[in-house]
């Protein structure tokens, strides 16, 4: 502390008050005077504003900072809670139903705890602009909740056909013989339907949640997370979801009565040739009758397909098509009434016909037709069927045709040529079926999953098509795809189908490839132009096919009807590959046709390429769906639109196709 009476040094503070003063005397102005009592007012709303400011900014502070911890502590349960549900979903591509009965009851413990932490943050729904994605996120955790519990259900629904359907778990149709517990299957399959209920209405709350979720207000991707496409995804993975489970519903429902489950029924089965392609799949060479009791398949009788037309006395005149390349036949048989792509269009043709046969059963519940396919994949699974007086089949590749062994000894029964008349040569038919149902019912418990979806596959595949004449079953199977229909366009969509007859020539169809490029033009006054490239390729050397030498005949010069369906309103503008003065459009089954006539000899290739326009709106996305006809092998389609995106799609089952433009 300074002395008494010592000076004090000037801080700067103090010279600067002595300037001022000094200044101040000689002006002034400099002197500040006492604020009105309106600028008093201004002030205090000033300072009002900066103190309601300063609140404010700390009240942010204080709720950025809650709330950055809570959607920290968030993101991390969510984390956690996806990798909960990945487990879950690995677990049932491993078929382990035990494993993802467990995965699923802690996702849906971590998603219950998410959901809380989610509803804590409440208060921005009261904040504009914040309260648009928040309540997303409610609907985002309604969605989620609804589809937790869809997916326990229907995991609970599939238990006792657990071993059934190849999930690892014990199910409760282990016991007894294949035959029992098909038996025991059927019986309780009805009480299924109360859960399937369930699931659908679990959807439908998932979809509805979903579709309040405007996903234009999110962008593309942010920070490396998708997000646009994210929840897109999300919306379409639902819908196909839901109506698969829809469509499903019906077939379970009427199911164990397909199966004899109530009262014994009788089918009338078809073998179509799919090396000799037809447009329902194949050339209609043998029959077969099996009675089906309690799930238990016992066939009846078989025969050819020739003798049947040999009793068929008043058969009508041939198609006009059919009688060019089919010269020694007069009459339409039997055996060439699968003339439309449509299964149930053809199969009324055949069995207004078949019924005017003297001394054939009628009484049937139904026709399935299968094709060589279908054997094929069966035997696969099996591995090799002895039949009765036939010999042994297997689908191990045979190298005196380089295809499928069950191919070439069926057309050695079938087709080859004999000096002598072979009686009910293409009876075999029956007891095929009645060995591989024999070795199905015996096959270990580890075959049963590769049999149900081997035979799924060949549903989807339309290796498999039924016509029920019961109108509540025939609709059940239509809406599950195995009925061989031709759908309809769909609103705002495009359509196509290729539909290929092998007319008298031979079983070529084994050795040839087919693929299709589709070339789309933007839309243009409600029109797309569109040009279709077929490539067909026959690599193989032809058969010795002389009849006096007694070869069998496979690989010869294919004669191809060729048939493209497309919407109505389509019109074609320009052609190439098909024989001169055979291009022809016309209208059928609701879609306009274009068809055309061309040969393929062996090791050599042809193209057919058709250019037609199409009425078409939507100019942001391009959607087609795509129908497979029955019997074919999967076609690659490629799709080019409008010079630019691209995509390839491997055409096992019927298809809707999506691409932008």
């Amino acid at each position: 502390m300074a002395e008494i009476g010592t000076p004090q040094p000037q801080s700067n503070t103090d010279a600067f008050a002595r300037v001022f003063q000094e200044k101040a005397e000689k002006n002034p102005s400099m002197i500040p005077q006492q604020p009105s009592k309106k600028s008093r007012k201004g002030l205090k709303i000033a300072g009002g504003i900066i103190v309601a400011l300063l609140i404010v900014a700390a009240i942010v502070g204080i709720a950025g900072f809650v709330m950055a911890q809570k959607v920290l502590a968030l993101k991390g349960k969510v984390d956690d809670l996806k990798v909960t549900g990945q487990e879950a979903y690995d677990a049932i591509k491993t078929q382990n139903l035990v494993l993802a009965d467990q995965k699923m009851q802690a996702v849906k413990t971590k998603f219950d705890a998410v959901s809380t932490d989610y509803h804590s943050l409440a208060w921005l729904n009261a904040i504009p602009f914040a309260n648009k994605y928040y309540q997303d996120g409610v609907h985002g955790i309604n969605a989620g909740s609804a589809g937790i519990d869809a997916a326990q259900t229907l995991i609970k629904a599939i238990e006792p056909y657990a071993d059934v359907l190849g999930f690892k778990g014990q199910g409760s149709f282990t016991g007894g013989t294949a035959e029992d517990r098909i038996t025991k299957i059927i019986e309780t399959l009805g009480k299924v339907g109360p859960s399937i209920d369930t699931v659908i209405a679990d959807l439908d709350t998932v979809n509805k949640e979903l579709s309040y979720i405007d996903e234009k207000r999110y962008p593309e991707e942010f920070r490396g997370i998708s997000l646009r496409s994210d929840i897109l995804k999300a919306k379409d993975y639902t819908n196909g979801a839901a109506t698969a489970i829809t469509q499903a519903k019906p077939i379970i429902g009427v199911l164990p009565d397909l199966a004899g489950g109530t009262t014994r029924r009788k089918y009338l089965v078809l073998f179509q040739n799919s090396g000799e392609l037809r447009p329902t799949g194949g050339f209609m060479t043998g029959y077969a009758i099996l009675n089906v009791d309690q799930g238990k398949v016992e066939p009846e009788a078989s025969g050819d397909m020739y003798d049947l037309d040999n009793k068929f006395k008043n058969k009508p005149p041939i198609p006009a098509i059919l009688a060019k390349y089919l010269t020694t036949e007069t009459k339409w048989n039997l055996r060439d009434m699968n003339v439309s792509p449509d299964f149930k269009v053809s199969m009324d043709t055949f069995y207004q016909n078949y019924e005017k046969v003297p001394g054939q059963p009628t009484n049937f519940d139904g026709i399935v037709a299968v094709d060589t396919h279908f054997l094929e994949s069966l035997v696969k699974v099996l591995g090799p069927v002895q039949v009765d007086n036939f010999g042994t089949f297997t689908a191990d590749t045979d190298k005196r045709c380089d295809c499928p062994n069950i191919f070439y000894e069926l057309s050695e029964i079938v087709d080859r040529p004999t000096p002598y008349i072979r009686e009910n040569r293409k009876g075999i038919l029956g007891p095929m079926m009645k060995a591989i149902l024999t070795k199905a019912y015996s096959a270990p418990k580890q075959q049963w999953p590769d049999l149900f979806s081997t035979g799924w596959s060949n549903v989807q595949g339309k290796h498999i098509q039924v016509y029920l004449f019961n109108q509540t079953e025939q609709a059940a199977a239509e809406a599950i795809n195995a009925a061989g229909r031709i759908q309809p366009t769909p609103n705002g969509s495009d359509y196509f189908a290729l539909v290929d007859a092998n007319l008298a020539g031979a079983k070529s169809n084994f050795f040839v490839t087919t693929t299709v490029q589709h070339d789309v033009g933007a839309p243009q006054n409600g029109m797309i132009t569109e040009t279709a490239t077929i490539t067909y390729k026959n690599p193989f050397a032809a058969s010795n096919c002389n009849l006096q030498a007694g070869d069998l005949c496979l690989n010869s010069r294919l004669n191809d009807w060729v048939r493209l369906y497309l919407p109505e309103g389509a019109k074609m503008t320009d052609e190439k590959g098909f024989d001169q003065g055979t291009a022809t459009e016309s209208e059928d089954l609701g879609h306009h046709v274009i068809s055309g006539e061309f040969q393929l000899d062996p090791m050599s290739q042809a193209k057919v390429i058709v250019t037609y326009t199409v009425p078409y709106t939507d100019t942001k996305t391009y959607r087609v769906l795509v129908q497979k006809q029955g019997g074919t092998e999967d076609i690659v389609h490629k799709f080019i639109v409008n010079n630019g995106d691209e995509q390839d799609v491997t055409l096992s089952q019927d298809q809707t196709v999506q691409v932008s433009f």
